[in-house]
């Protein structure tokens, strides 16, 4: 039971990883994990009350759909977010892996603003439209070319990024458990725990397959994450992606 890679990546995570190093992990597992931890947040989506799901969300109401569209427009976008999360992490870890810290920690944070802001603006400049679209073009083609160039890094990663779907899947259950004892702020705090765990998780996993310092391996990801996010977003201010696929995605 312990050698399970889901009860290692909890128990033993310093294990786990050495296995996604060395390829012992297969594709098996962070491909299971990925979809039940989908598929039950879109049970939860589509089962939990709909009072719950808004207080739980800071008042975002959950999309129109049922069980089925959730889960399959969950487990497409979010294939999706997670390669594209994991070319950034490629990406931002090449940056960061030589250079002193102090000069190469601001630039991924500064990309990723700036994308996320050019967007914004474009929201109330729509005859910028086209460079809205070269934009978004130029960060594909960036996130491609990475994935690429770092192939021996980029499939140990997405290995990792999909396994810690582990975590979505215990709070998913929790929140079943908030959702039948009305408890919403409990399930919101529990997400806002789990999500840090996470994310220090996906820090260490970094670290253990490329070889970088914890610091600059949170360097790395916390940009990356907020990158796809950005990516999604724009996405969805240039028509490509609708506003509720959007929130749907934003919710599971």
């Amino acid at each position: 039971m312990k050698d399970l890679l889901p009860v290692k990546l909890l128990l033993n995570p310093a294990g786990a990883f050495e296995d996604f190093r060395s390829g012992a992990a297969g594709w098996g597992w962070p491909g299971a994990l990925f979809a039940l931890s989908t598929l039950s947040s879109a049970a939860l989506l589509a089962l939990a009350p709909a009072q719950f799901l808004a207080k739980s969300a800071a008042g975002l109401p959950p999309p129109g759909g049922n069980l089925g569209s959730y889960f399959l427009g969950g487990l497409a976008g979010g294939l999706l977010f997670a390669l594209f999360s994991t070319a950034l992490l490629a990406a931002f870890s090449a940056v960061l892996r030589n250079g002193r810290l102090m000069l190469r920690v601001p630039l991924p944070p500064a990309a990723v603003a700036g994308y996320a802001f050019f967007f914004l603006a474009l929201r109330a400049m729509p005859q910028a439209r086209p460079l809205g679209w070269l934009a978004m073009l130029a960060a594909l083609a960036a996130a491609v070319f990475y994935a690429l160039k770092e192939k021996a890094f980029f499939p140990g990663l997405l290995k990792i990024f999909l396994a810690l779907s582990v975590f979505a899947l215990a709070t998913d259950l929790a929140g079943a458990l908030a959702a039948l004892a009305a408890a919403p702020e409990a399930y919101q705090a529990l997400e806002y725990a789990v999500s840090f765990i996470s994310l220090v998780w996906l820090v260490r996993g970094v670290s253990a397959l490329t070889g970088l310092p914890a610091a600059r391996s949170a360097a790395a990801a916390v940009p990356a994450i907020l990158g796809a996010a950005a990516f999604a977003f724009s996405l969805m201010a240039l028509g490509l992606l609708p506003a509720d696929y959007f929130q749907l995605l934003l919710m599971m």
